[in-house]
């Protein structure tokens, strides 16, 4: 069997498979072909050595038959896709070193020797799936892993104290798992382990694991403690589950079930800014004021790392008003639903009692400054004003974890509209609303900068994802000022900026890397692919960088535009490459040759203003033609009527003769 009919016969299992049009069997390029590589195929000296088909709408089933005839596979992610049933038999490719399988519809138990022979596996995701039983305790065979993560999921039982000692990344949050943690995992803090009600340790406040008694007094007691850690751990216990059309929607403070017809679609963005305010109030009552300041309600009396200036842990501290004015109760009655998780935590939408919508991100790593430099620094960012920058309205801080309360934005990020969305919104971004949400992100980003110079990259996270779209597609920048607070063990693997190619060789962070940053944005915009710079665990994507470098110098840009565009804007393709240029400056490997900040603002807005020149003068022309073409109508209509009438009467003439 060759590579082509392997493909084919693992896209044979799938259904909607209509992201991958490029596998075909007559298909002029191979799988391989550097020049047109099959979608989601990542070679290596020709080599298939990865699959890459996350977030393309993908179900049915994985063949793994197929999979197997690929020997030197190394990585598969199945990213965001709607698979379900139980877990495919990756077990049999005893050589892969990554197994990406989050955020699927896969069900059931994992046998207990499904890992016995993945003695190279390095990388496994299955979070955000439905699995049930107990974390097979062949993963101690796995022992070159470096991150686990089975969150969000129904996983029961202990957890198996698996000695693997390259551990980095693990979490197991969100599951019904029991007992002791294991002394292995010490290492680890709390939010890897949160909300499995029966699970005790160190991590979780040091309280003694509990022993339920079997009188009826006993029960009473075990379900008063189990009520009061509910309580305390209501704050992240934000989770949704679809089972035969019976949705259970854990709130911010109850949990309750109700039943839905038809299928739930998770929301993957936020709403329009409005306003701004520099006041701060710690909120922990409920107020739902469309504004004014209010007070501190309700305070848990907790000094073990409130936010606020010295607030408890129950403190809900706004920074800006813009959306008026709530506290922790109001966020804890509130209906959550998970919109997704990154390098920085896991993001919720939250439904308050008036109806507003709201984005509460759980944050883990912003542990590099105490308390007070937290809140100075949440205060200065919720005091930003700009149509291009979404400021938070609200945080709560806690020593492990933080919660960021944002406006909620409907139409979601460039990248879900960009790569993931087939829809109307998808199909309205044409080359006018692309050059649009260019020049809007570079004026955000010009105004972060100017406003926050005392921060290396003043943005520090820039990519498609923390892009979110208005809904006249006007982009909002998020996540922005975050590098003084992130822990800079974890600010490598979750901060864009520092992905560039100076930090990569070792050279010091600056401004010019939130550059690089727009130029990748720049060229993900224009091409339409998904750029590798992104990626961290998984090969895959277009390097968009040295797709549109190696174009410029033979002179092909127009061959890295997104068709999507030139279908319908033909006379703007000198203005488009001229933007490749932009892309491909703010992206020099070299940081001193790199553009800066200003000078790229400026290249943006000769593009603009040429566009805008060049539609001008398309309308122009359009109308002399329209109107020139009447009026030529109007004297012919004129004349044939007047050689019309002279037949007329030759005829009459003739016939009375």
């Amino acid at each position: 069997m060759s590579d082509v009919d392997a493909l084919l016969l693992l896209k044979g299992s799938f259904t909607n498979s209509a992201r991958l049009s490029s596998w075909t069997q007559g298909s002029s390029s191979g799988p391989c072909d550097p020049k047109a590589p099959w979608d989601g195929v990542v070679c290596l000296h020709g080599v298939i050595n990865g699959l890459h088909l996350a977030d393309m709408g993908l179900s049915g089933s994985i063949n793994v038959d197929a999979l197997s005839h690929f020997t030197g596979l190394r990585s598969v992610s199945f990213i965001d896709n709607n698979f379900s049933g139980p877990v495919p038999a990756l077990g049999r490719l005893h050589a892969l070193k990554a197994i990406y399988l989050s955020r699927n519809q896969f069900s059931g138990p994992i046998p207990g020797d499904f890992f016995d022979s993945m003695t190279r596996l390095k990388k496994l995701w299955l979070n955000g799936n439905a699995f049930t039983g107990p974390i097979p305790a062949s993963l101690a065979k796995a022992t070159a892993l470096l991150e686990l993560h089975l969150e969000d999921n129904d996983f029961t039982g202990s957890i198996p104290a698996l000695d693997l000692p390259s551990l980095t990344s693990f979490n197991v949050s969100n599951n019904k798992l029991e007992g002791p943690i294991p002394d292995i995992f010490t290492k680890f803090n709390a939010s890897s382990f949160l909300v499995n009600k029966d699970l005790c340790g160190e991590q979780l406040g040091g309280s003694p694991c509990r022993k339920v008694a079997h009188n009826g007094s006993g029960r009473v007691a075990a379900m008063c403690v189990m009520a009061v850690l509910l309580v305390c751990l209501a704050m992240y216990t934000i989770k949704t589950r679809d089972k035969s059309g019976e949705r259970e929607i854990v709130t911010l403070g109850k949990a309750r079930k109700e039943v839905e017809k038809g299928e739930a679609s998770p929301e993957t963005g936020q709403s329009s800014r409005k306003g701004e305010s520099t006041h701060r109030h710690r909120r922990t009552g409920s107020s739902m004021k469309p504004g004014g300041t209010g007070g501190k309600t309700g305070g848990s009396g907790d000094d073990s790392g409130g936010g606020g200036g010295g607030g408890g842990a129950g403190d809900l501290v706004m920074v800006n008003e813009g959306k008026g004015v709530f506290g922790l109760s109001d966020l804890m009655k509130a209906e959550a639903e998970v919109m997704g998780s990154g390098g920085l935590g896991s993001a919720y939408k939250a439904v308050m009692a008036n109806g507003m919508a709201l984005v509460v991100k759980r944050v883990r790593d912003m542990t590099r400054v105490g308390k007070e430099s937290f809140d100075a620094e949440m205060a200065r960012l919720g005091r930003l004003t700009h149509p291009n920058v979404l400021p938070p309205l609200a945080y709560h801080y806690r020593k492990d974890e933080k919660l960021l309360v944002y406006e909620h934005i409907p139409k979601g990020s460039l990248l879900y509209v960009l790569h993931g969305d087939r829809g109307l919104d998808h199909a309205s971004l044409d080359w006018p609303t692309r050059l649009k949400i260019v020049r809007g992100i570079a004026q955000g980003l010009a105004h972060i900068h100017a406003v926050l110079p005392f921060i290396e990259a003043p943005h520090g996270n820039l990519k498609s994802a923390n892009v979110l779209l208005s809904l006249n597609f006007e982009p909002l920048l998020v996540d922005y000022g975050f590098l003084p607070l992130v822990n800079p063990a974890q600010a490598a693997t979750v901060m864009q900026a520092l992905r560039s190619p100076e930090v990569l060789a070792g050279r010091p962070i600056s401004p010019r890397c939130d550059v690089y940053c727009l130029g990748v944005l720049i060229l993900e915009l224009l091409t339409g692919k998904f750029p590798s710079q992104y990626l961290t665990n998984v090969k895959g994507g277009t390097d968009v960088v040295n797709w549109a470098t190696t174009a410029i110098g033979e002179g092909r840009e127009a061959e890295v535009l997104d068709p999507a565009i030139m279908s319908g804007g033909k006379s703007s393709v000198p203005e488009m490459k001229r933007l490749v240029h932009v892309g491909v400056e703010c992206t020099e490997a070299d940081p001193d040759r790199r553009l800066v900040l200003k000078d790229a603002v400026d290249r943006i807005e000769e593009v603009v203003a040429a566009e805008a020149q060049r539609a001008t003068a398309a309308r122009s022309h359009a109308a002399y033609v329209r109107d020139g073409a009447g009026e030529r109508s109007v004297r012919r209509v004129g004349s044939i009527g007047e050689r019309s009438a002279r037949r007329s009467d030759d005829s009459c003439s003739f016939a009375i003769s």
